[in-house]
């Protein structure tokens, strides 16, 4: 039986990437292990336990503090967008309720300087702003 170019091209991918996830996989079982990385001809940055036969490759150590330090500025700016979106989240549950508890809502006229009641329409509409932002805040699209 003959297969097909593109089911051959699934398999060869297959077998690709399952030995970049064992190579990796293999490498942070063990903490001593070197690290070597180099730039072929086409520009194309590799990184493997074994060195190539080129001498461009450079030594790398798992538990260097420069192997580590592009994942270290990853996380802290991870977790400062985590907190930035928690306190916009609690804002907007903040003023959620502060909506739903108030007998009417009211806007500020910059012209009269005094406060407007809105309309139904424009207190539903008001409303499901905040319900939105409660939403988009609070509950994060997960990738």
């Amino acid at each position: 039986m003959k297969l097909s170019m593109n089911k051959t091209c699934a398999i060869f991918l297959t077998f690709a990437l399952s030995m970049i996830f064992s190579t990796v996989l293999f490498a942070e079982s063990d903490k001593s292990t070197d690290i070597y990385k180099w730039t072929d001809a086409d520009g194309r940055i590799h990184y493997a336990a074994r060195p190539p036969n080129e001498a461009s490759a450079q030594k790398m150590n798992l538990g260097s503090k420069t192997f580590h330090k592009v994942s270290s500025k990853q996380s802290s700016r991870q977790l400062q967008l985590e907190k930035e979106r928690a306190k916009q989240c609690t804002a907007a549950e903040k003023s959620l309720r502060q909506y739903k508890k108030a007998p009417f809502l009211y806007r500020y006229d910059e012209e009269t300087q005094q406060k407007i009641r809105l309309s139904k329409q424009e207190t539903k509409d008001t409303l499901l702003s905040a319900e939105k932002d409660v939403s988009y805040w609070c509950n994060p699209k997960t990738q």
